[in-house]
């Protein structure tokens, strides 16, 4: 065999592990319940606030994110600016689709070269539900010309319970068709925050948010050859304040999956 044959098989062999065929069925709990939350200023006037949020979501999971997650999320929150330091709490209920796509998935044993038991999974619409509350708290310290804050350190914490399709449709999956599998219909998220935002001449708040955190949920509960990757998410909010309404876009990554939030928060209190 001549040496560009080695480099073809060498080919051929990266292309067949590149594709190998995984399963990864985490739950949409894990990234598309935590949404930006408007909060005042430290030198706003206002010093609390309630807050109505919509917001609307796309992205993907699985392997490769080859199945679609679209949903919806409707919130309230009362927000509280005191000296050093700004909080909120509130509650939510999100409703979207999971869309399992058309695939084959090779049995666990496959990969011990045991056999070749494969588990087809056939393209279907999943509805889901998620409700639950939400709360956090952070320091804040504004800038000396009074045009924006840092709020440097903060705690955020959620607690959340999934019911619908699909739900029941991840109990259902074969013990050996999955890598990884999330059959938690409740969980906490627990993580931190920083944000900085800015305030211009003419009033319009501009701002960025990074967060990270984990997923806690009951033993037992995540499963598969995989499953040491435990579930966790990382957060980037750009958002624009203008008199009372806020726009945010932002992005959520978190263990094999990603998705995208558009959304809006309207202060329903009156100044």
């Amino acid at each position: 065999m001549g040496f560009s044959h080695y480099w073809y098989l060498l080919f051929l062999l990266s292309a067949v592990s590149c594709s190998t065929p995984r399963a990864y069925f985490m739950s949409p709990m894990d990234i598309n319940t935590n949404t930006y939350h408007t909060m005042p200023m430290a030198t706003d006037s206002q010093k609390a606030a309630t807050y109505a949020n919509l917001t609307f979501n796309t992205g993907g999971s699985n392997q490769h994110a080859q199945d679609v997650v679209l949903g919806g999320r409707l919130d309230m929150h009362r927000a509280y600016q005191f000296g050093w330091f700004q909080a909120y709490y509130g509650g939510g209920l999100s409703l979207g689709n999971y869309h399992v796509e058309d695939a084959w998935h090779f049995s666990n044993d496959y990969y011990n070269g045991v056999n070749d038991t494969v588990y087809h999974y056939r393209a279907a619409n999943r509805f889901y539900g998620i409700y639950g509350i939400n709360g956090g708290i952070n320091l804040v310290i504004p800038f000396a010309n009074g045009k924006g804050e840092w709020r440097a350190i903060g705690l955020e914490t959620s607690f959340q319970k999934e019911f619908g399709d699909y739900i029941q449709y991840r109990k259902g999956v074969p013990d050996t068709a999955y890598d990884i599998l999330a059959t938690y219909n409740h969980a906490f998220m627990l993580g931190g925050m920083t944000e900085i935002v800015g305030r211009t001449r003419h009033g319009t708040e501009f701002g960025y948010k990074i967060a990270v955190g984990t997923v806690l949920f009951p033993k037992g509960n995540y499963l598969g050859r995989e499953s040491y990757t435990r579930p966790a998410y990382f957060y980037n909010t750009l958002h624009v304040t203008k008199k009372k309404v806020t726009g945010f876009l932002q992005v959520n990554i978190g263990v094999y999956a990603v998705s995208f939030q558009f959304g809006v928060n309207y202060n329903l209190s009156k100044k």
